[in-house]
Formats: structure tokens, sequence, C-alpha cells
């Protein structure tokens, strides 16, 4: 008989569950969705990070600046890695231009992946996505 009704109390918190919502992004910011993977048909060990960061390029004669930068411990997972950045919308300007960029380090620090072309997000008609295929350094 107890096998028979533990199924059932466990409907309600289900439901619950399958009711609530997930938090609506904030009208004070931008999403971007990024895609990273690489080439190279190996799993990288534990204590690798990605590192994905939103950066404004419109300036060929000066640094990028960061507008959104997040970090994740890959831990041993395969690619791709997804993940998603929320750029301040007072930070977007129509006349600038933006890029998405992804690099890999190792425990060390030491680059083993990183981004070679440009992937542009946000503004001169590009989508708030970008997939990018990061390439190994030497």
């Amino acid at each position: 008989m107890r096998s028979f009704l533990a199924p059932l109390v466990m409907i309600p918190a289900l439901m619950a569950a399958a009711c609530t919502t997930s938090p609506e992004p904030s009208s004070d910011t931008t999403e971007v969705r990024v895609t990273a993977t690489y080439r190279e048909r190996i799993m990288l060990p534990p204590g690798h990070t990605l590192t994905v960061r939103i950066e404004d390029v419109s300036r060929a004669d000066a640094p990028s600046r960061v507008l959104a930068e997040t970090r994740q411990p890959l831990d041993g997972r395969a690619p791709p890695y997804a993940v998603t950045l929320s750029v301040p919308n007072d930070e977007i300007d129509s006349r600038f231009e933006y890029a998405a960029r992804a690099e890999i380090r190792d425990a060390a620090g030491a680059l083993r992946f990183t981004t070679d072309t440009r992937h542009s997000v946000l503004t001169r008609g590009a989508s708030n996505s970008a997939d990018i295929v990061m390439v190994g350094v030497r």
C-alpha cells in the first residue's frame, strides 16, 4: 500500500514546481546567449575555467571595455558550453560595436583555448547570441 501512495504524495509538489515561473529578465538589461566550443576531440581535466565576455570593440586605438563577464569552472564537462550574460541597457550605444569573446584557462592560469574571430552582438544588425568556436593555444 505504501508504494502505491508514495507517487500520489509527490503530485502536488510536482504541480507546484511546474506552475512556478522563472524570473523575468530585468527590463534594465539585455541578455546575450553565448555557446562556446572547440574542435579538438579532447576532454579537459578538472581545474579548467571558461571565461566569456561582452566587450565594446568600437575604438580601434584603445583597449576593449568589458560590459559583462562570467566565469565557469568546467569540472571535466564536455563542450559545447552555454552561458547567458546580462548587459546593462544604459551601457549599450547603437553607434558602437560589441563582440563576444571566450577563453579557457587551466588551473595554473595558462591560456588553452581562445576566440580568434570577432563575434558581433547587440548592435548594427547583430543578434543577441553568438556561437563561438575557440582555437587551441600552443
